[in-house]
């Protein structure tokens, strides 16, 4: 080998480490569960939520990794759902038929795992790529509501914290500290993060609000700009039109849902296009 660099100075002893082998640890009999989403998306970050230390134990490194997998959640939510929706609905579907995805996804990814080939370089953990991704593959256009504005804005103060968390050994760096606002901040830089049972609590309600805000969004935009002659005002004769966007975002999970059946949600429907 030419001009091979040698290490000459051994500071720290390093034993040769068996080799992962990676094609082992996942699991192959793995299918896709048969709920929304955004139902998906709740039971996984209330598993989360049960890794947050008590708060007479607490440990604030620990709360810093389940502050990654809630952050992580949010990120499986929007794959989740852009796909069925691109499978779904075809404004959306005409939207990212113009989209790349790569040559081994092609051939080995199942055809309706493939939407989310499409999202391999796309992030959710800033406001413009949320916004971006919104308008580009669900076709969103105009101004975004005040409700989602504000859940999105106290989202990305989180994900600023997960950064933190995943980049710099839980400290904050200078660009975190001006998206937060450097005035509150500029005492911080270079601090590390201490999360207590509070502070960690109350950012899984803020992902969590955000989510159900994004899968309210998504679900109204959808289906209020389907043609209006999709429609014929009897539910027997919409019911399967309306259940394949319903499927997609029912929420079983939250307390907060009034309890309703589809027949009740379409009859809403109706009245407020």
């Amino acid at each position: 080998m030419k001009n091979c660099f040698q290490v000459k100075l051994i500071i720290s002893s390093a034993r040769y480490v068996d080799p992962i082998k990676t094609d082992i640890l996942f699991d192959c009999t793995y299918s896709e569960p048969n709920c929304s989403s955004i139902d998906e998306f709740l039971k996984r970050l209330y598993e989360v939520n049960k890794l947050v230390p008590s708060p007479s134990d607490f440990n604030p490194l620990q709360a810093q990794l389940v502050l990654l997998g809630a952050v992580a959640a949010v990120e499986s939510y929007f794959r989740s759902v852009f796909r069925k929706c691109i499978i779904s609905d075809a404004y959306t579907s005409n939207c990212v038929v113009n989209k790349e995805i790569s040559f081994g996804a092609a051939l080995h990814v199942p055809k309706h795992m493939l939407p989310e080939a499409i999202m391999e370089r796309f992030t959710f953990v800033s406001k413009k790529t949320v916004n971006d991704a919104l308008r580009d593959i669900i076709g969103f256009k105009g101004n975004f509501p005040p409700d989602f504005e504000y859940a999105l804005d106290q989202y990305v103060k989180v994900c600023h914290l997960r950064h933190c968390s995943v980049h710099r050994f839980g400290k904050l760096g200078t660009n975190n500290a001006i998206a937060l606002g450097l005035g509150d901040h500029h005492k911080n830089i270079e601090k590390p993060l201490r999360l207590n049972y509070e502070s960690i609590q109350r950012s899984i309600a803020v992902i969590i609000n955000f989510a159900i805000t994004v899968n309210n969004l998504i679900f109204n935009l959808l289906i209020y700009r389907l043609p209006p002659e999709s429609w014929s005002g009897v539910y027997k004769n919409d019911k399967k039109l309306f259940k394949k966007y319903f499927d997609i975002f029912e929420d079983t999970v939250t307390s907060s849902v009034v309890a309703k059946d589809m027949r009740s949600w379409y009859l809403e429907f109706l009245e407020t296009r």
